[in-house]
């Protein structure tokens, strides 16, 4: 087949090559059809789009037949499949690498092209010309990460036709059934953010500042609810599989879904805003252009590689800078063309928006402020984020803790909730306040619900206040959903929405500000009683047949006894131990209990100190001095070497030993690595560090014991208790369905307009 590629990976080049010919003809056909309104350049550009799909869908196809049949002569199957994976996970490694999810992206704008082309094609063209923009970009880009090539393209020592035995693997973190359906989901969410973008560059070219709301509004619906969806599974996914005990870290990547997601949550309240006042007119379409933008931006900084050193869930270095900076130059420079002109034309043209009414005590005024504090918080967020890229200006990059997060977002937060819970309560258009037996009863209950929480451990005055402002939303927008639910239900989904914001924030304080946890040593067969008053057993190991083996604990509680089994085994893949956490999920709370470090019995005698750089400890008839660190940075590893000198006996004489313990973090796991220490039936290793202070912890494992005692295998363990983490899980259901119902409500409207508009012009040609 032509230079080097097989049947499967040569129909795949062309499908991609005809998709990018087809988008040209596409944006030309589009175009000259909104100048010229021929109905044959309509005929062609719909054709072009369908030829468009038509190739992507054949690649991803391609693709996915590659994964599932282990074609390793494909570079991409090579690089994320293996013959160990299950059809489950051989499925998911079409988005484990950046030519798969590119794909993705193309796959989802098709579908939502579709849509677009029934529904507004013939009376909005350029929504189809700005859309078959972006397809054509994401193309261009394929064809220079071309997911076909073959492994000879890619490794000039590797001969034409020869096929690896098996592929590299997929990351074990991948490995579980939530990241089957989380990327995915994100990504649908991610990629809807181009509807209501080229909706909106097509009603400032058309001058259709008002018309293009009805058109959008169900599209940023969707957005905010599945990029919320898929947010959420990815913390979940953290929380039951990284081990370290939480769901969100502030990490880049984690960020990058987070900042669009705000933007389209304002825009989602500014559309409301001008749906009903007829104001917020710039503002809106600047923010269905911020939407998308932040969007690409992200793309950017987990695509390019410049926040490899910085998160565990960014992609490697790909040579595809260039091509993504170029992406975002190119649509913020349009965007902001057409943002300029079409305010230029509202000015010339005296194009006023409707004022607010008078007074702040009114809805929109209320909610014109919540969305200036979630659109600060955005930006500090996408500053924040941005940090490896500006700080390097300056010396080496870095990344913002997250007590940069934290500190920002608990004002901002305390303000959102209490024009969340105001608002409802408000009139449009005068300054009116009703329903005050609701504000007072809402009241009652918050304080009631806080002053309970209190008495339950709730101390520190911001978690205080947030809970209080939290159960304040829950009460007072639960009684307007009632309300609403009794006539029609899907008006209550806003509401519902609402609700469910207020209990996704009552989780957050609970599990993350008054979580309780401690490390326990567990010798093999023995019952140890934690601080919590849990009694741990350590069993051994459950051997597992896809390798990934589990540490087997029986656990006593107040409540009974159950077997938890946290994974704990070694990767080829990382070249380190993996864990998994065992949850005991309950509404009051869960109890985490993930794996530390493993200590055979020959090793069981393990003593732990801390030195500073210059400190020395004496051990048994050592004297261990801590010199200093050295560090070593990798595209996704990071060793943190602690350098010692040992001094020993030999004979008659003191000698000192180099020594170099070695601790490695990989993908979000610590992997201590210990050392001989020479001459001596000792080792020693890493427990932890901090770079700030300068300390190391440090750990001599012995095999020697103590008279009379039998050595044994040691666990050591971390027991987490996360009170009422549920009301987390519950309140994003709840958010979950009252943006469904929101979603349907508004088709429905939709809907039931465009039959109204239909009976009126029968009834006018009658």
């Amino acid at each position: 087949m032509i230079a080097g590629l097989d049947a499967i990976s040569f129909i795949g080049s062309v499908a991609v090559a005809t998709a990018f010919i087809a988008t040209l003809v596409g944006i030309t056909a589009y175009y000259l059809y909104y100048r010229d309104q021929n109905e044959n350049l309509l005929r062609l550009g719909n054709r072009s789009f369908f030829l468009m799909q038509g190739g992507v869908v054949t690649a991803l196809v391609l693709l996915i037949y590659s994964l599932m049949t282990n074609d390793f002569q494909m570079n991409y199957v090579y690089s994320y499949s293996s013959t160990e994976l299950s059809n489950y996970y051989l499925f998911a490694t079409l988005w484990a690498g950046q030519e798969g999810t590119f794909l993705m992206w193309l796959f989802y704008g098709g579908l939502y092209g579709l849509i677009l082309m029934k529904t507004m094609s013939k009376e909005r063209p350029l929504v189809m010309f700005f859309l078959m923009l972006v397809q054509a970009t994401l193309l261009l880009i394929l064809l220079k990460k071309n997911p076909f090539v073959m492994i000879w393209h890619n490794y000039a020592e590797v001969p034409i036709n020869f096929t690896p035995a098996d592929g590299n693997g997929l990351n074990p973190l991948l490995q579980n059934p939530w990241m089957v359906i989380h990327p995915p989901t994100l990504f649908v969410g991610y990629s809807s953010t181009v509807v209501p973008f080229v909706i909106a560059m097509s009603a400032m070219v058309t001058r259709d500042y008002q018309g293009w709301l009805k058109a959008a509004q169900p599209w940023i619906i969707f957005n905010v609810m599945i990029l919320g969806t898929g947010i959420i599974m990815g913390g979940y996914w953290a929380y039951i599989t990284l081990g370290w005990g939480g769901y969100w870290g502030w990490d880049p990547v984690e960020n990058a879904s987070l900042v669009p997601w705000i933007f389209g949550l304002v825009l989602l309240h500014g559309v409301i805003v001008q749906s009903s006042r007829k104001s917020l007119i710039k503002t809106n379409m600047f923010l269905a252009g911020g939407t998308f933008l932040t969007m690409v931006w992200g793309s950017f900084l987990t695509r390019s590689g410049v926040l490899t050193d910085f998160s565990v869930h960014s992609f490697a270095p790909s040579g595809l800078t260039f091509y993504l900076v170029m992406f975002q130059l190119v649509f913020t420079v349009m965007f902001f063309a057409v943002f300029f002109n079409f305010a230029r034309w509202m000015k010339d043209e005296g194009v006023e928006p409707s004022e607010f009414g008078d007074g702040l005590m009114n809805r929109e005024t209320f909610m014109l402020m919540g969305m200036l504090i979630l659109l600060l918080s955005g930006i500090f967020v996408l500053f924040g984020t941005s940090a490896p890229l500006y700080t390097r200006w300056f010396g080496d990059p870095a990344s913002l803790a997250p007590d940069f997060y934290n500190t920002m977002i608990r004002p901002a937060g305390l303000f959102m909730l209490f024009f969340i819970a105001i608002a409802p309560l408000l009139a449009w258009k005068t300054s009116e306040f009703r329903n005050r037996d609701t504000a007072m009863w809402a009241g009652i209950a918050a304080i009631i619900a806080t002053a309970l929480a209190m008495v339950l451990g709730l101390t520190q005055p911001w978690s205080i206040l947030l809970f209080l402002f939290a159960a304040f939303v829950v009460a007072i927008n639960a009684k307007v959903a009632w309300t609403f639910i009794n006539r029609n239900m899907t008006k209550a989904g806003g509401y519902i929405a609402h609700v469910g914001l207020g209990l996704m924030t009552i989780g957050i304080i609970t599990s993350s500000m008054y979580d309780d946890s401690e490390k326990v040593m567990l010798p093999e067969g023995e019952f140890t009683t934690t601080e919590m008053g849990y009694d741990i057993k350590f069993l051994g190991f459950r051997e597992m047949p896809d390798g990934k083996d589990r540490v087997k604990l029986e656990v006593r509680t107040a409540f009974g006894s159950y077997e938890a089994q946290p994974e704990f085994y070694y990767s080829d893949f990382s070249k380190s131990y993996m864990v998994a956490p065992d949850v005991k999920v309950a509404f009051a709370k869960d109890i985490y209990i993930s794996p530390i470090s493993f200590t055979p019995a020959e090793y069981a005698n393990l003593n732990s100190f801390k030195l500073k750089k210059g400190e020395t400890h004496n051990y048994a008839d050592l004297e261990i001095t801590f010199k200093d660190f050295s560090v070593n940075m990798g595209p996704s590893t990071q060793e943190v070497t602690a350098n010692l000198d040992i001094t020993a006996s030999e004979g008659n004489y003191d000698k000192v030993l180099p020594v170099k313990p070695i601790l490695t973090a990989r993908d979000g796991e610590m992997d201590s690595q210990p050392a001989d220490i020479p001459g001596t039936a000792y080792q020693i290793k890493i427990v932890s560090v901090s770079a700030t202070d300068g300390v190391v912890e440090l750990a001599v494992m012995s095999p020697q014991h103590d008279a009379g005692t039998t050595p044994r295998d040691m666990m050591a363990v971390e027991v987490t208790e996360k009170p009422l983490i549920s009301i987390l899980w519950i309140g994003t259901l709840v958010f979950v369905l009252g943006s469904a119902l929101t979603l349907v409500n508004r088709t429905r409207q939709r809907r039931s307009r465009k039959e109204r508009s239909k009976s009126e012009a029968e009834e006018i040609i009658v």
